[in-house]
């Protein structure tokens, strides 16, 4: 089966929300929550798919996967120049679908889109999880920050990635 991956629109957002609610919910069962309310809020997708920064993957018509692919984030990358770089946030696949692929799938959609559109970079933050770590180093992300750097609440590690 052929993932369908493009960037949303708000008529997308009951598909992504509950996609990303899912997976902050597994997280949390699991005792690795990773998304506090105000990264999961209706709002902030709301304000995500206006700017065109929603991606979500589909087989037929179902929603199984999604990103965010932010044009610049200051908050995580404050030292870099504008408008080099796409970055990555909220990567979620489905539960059942989890396993196959389709992760990297999104992030090799991810790095077609930063050669389309002249971004020599795509880069990305995750907290230093063993899975979540080995998954971009897989993709081929390059780890920048030798050790966690807390930003916020958060002790992440950044990487990125030459497209």
């Amino acid at each position: 089966m052929n993932l369908l991956i493009g960037r949303a629109t708000v008529d997308d957002l009951a598909q992504a929300d509950a996609l990303i609610r899912e997976a902050a919910d597994w997280l949390i069962q699991k005792g690795e929550p990773l998304w506090g309310p105000n990264e999961t809020s209706h709002e902030e997708l709301v304000r995500v798919a206006r700017e065109g920064e929603l991606v979500l993957g589909r087989l037929q018509d179902e929603t199984i996967a999604c990103m965010f692919l932010h044009n610049e984030d200051r908050l995580f990358w404050p030292q870099v120049a504008l408008g080099e770089a796409f970055y990555i946030h909220r990567l979620a696949v489905k539960r059942k679908y989890a396993g196959r692929g389709f992760a990297h799938a999104m992030l090799d959609w991810a790095v077609q889109e930063a050669r389309a559109k002249g971004r020599p970079f795509l880069r990305l933050d995750c907290e230093p999880r063993t899975k979540l770590l080995a998954l971009y180093k897989s993709a081929g992300y390059v780890r920048i920050d030798p050790a966690p750097i807390q930003v916020g609440e958060h002790f992440v590690v950044r990487h990125e990635k030459r497209v």
